[in-house]
């Protein structure tokens, strides 16, 4: 039981790091909806992997980062707001994920295995995850630092990022593929019903305390690091499911965050008058 919970707490603080970033990261770039979408189309992978039998975690993430490569270039192409078309994806994934299980065999066991999808589960964490979590931080921190030069004009004002020569929409393609692999790994605990919250809970908390961009993606970082780790105990203790721990305990944050930031803000109102 205590290996269970060390495993769960790390990938908690993993996932919880990384969904905070990149919900900030949505938010400023206005991909709000692209985490619907590849959550949804791995949902209604893993749905499809039991009509055909085959792994569902796999087929899983094959559809999810399948979604998360072609947003972007499906928008450009024919001209539709990335928002659009995350929404005409989101509703055909449901569509599909509900003929998909009707039509797949053993329906109770098919059932059993979507609710780990929908509502995660801590069960699903093993060293190999970890592994690929840990990987997908590293890269996703070095992105930043790195060529944090080159994005922070972008979530500043895309046009005058272009005037400047930026590659705007390559470096949007480069985000929304993370966000997928993100949203793809961060599944196995919260679920598929419940990462959105983790993705936009923190990064809303951190906006109630700071106007800086840099400030902002650090802090909703450690927002989410705070509310998966929080969440995984209290599941534990509680006995409750972890994808709804997490969000309760990112709510929670997020208020008092608010007030915080009420407070804030009247002081410095107060110093400027």
């Amino acid at each position: 039981m205590l290996r269970l919970l060390i495993t769960a707490t790390v990938a908690g603080a993993l996932a919880g790091s990384l969904c905070g970033c990149t919900g900030v990261l949505c938010d400023r770039l206005g991909l709000r909806t692209v985490a619907f979408a590849v959550a949804h189309g791995a949902l209604a992978g893993a749905a499809l992997s039991f009509l055909v039998g085959v792994n569902s975690i796999v087929l899983g993430m094959i559809f999810a980062l399948f979604t998360a490569l072609i947003l972007g270039p499906l928008a450009d192409t024919f001209d539709i707001p990335i928002d659009m078309v995350s929404m005409t994806l989101f509703s055909l994934y449901n569509a599909l994920t509900f003929i998909f299980l009707i039509l797949s065999p053993g329906i109770v066991l098919a059932a059993e295995k979507v609710s780990q999808v929908l509502w995660g589960s801590v069960l699903a964490v093993t060293l190999d995850y970890l592994i690929i979590l840990s990987t997908i931080a590293v890269l996703y921190a070095l992105f930043l630092v790195i060529l944090w030069h080159r994005i922070a004009p972008i979530l500043f004002d895309r046009r005058l990022a272009e005037a400047e020569g930026i590659n705007v929409r390559a470096y949007t393609y480069v985000l929304i593929a993370l966000t997928g692999l993100v949203v793809v790994f961060t599944l196995r605990i919260t679920g598929g019903f419940l990462v959105f919250s983790l993705i936009y809970i923190p990064a809303s908390s951190a906006l109630q305390l700071s106007e800086n961009m840099k400030r902002i993606v650090a802090l909703s970082a450690v927002l989410g690091l705070i509310s998966a780790v929080s969440g995984v105990y209290f599941s534990f203790f509680a006995d409750l499911p972890v994808g709804s721990s997490i969000v309760i305990c990112a709510a929670v944050i997020l208020l008092v965050a608010s007030v915080a930031g009420y407070f804030r803000r009247r002081s410095l109102m107060k110093i400027v008058s």
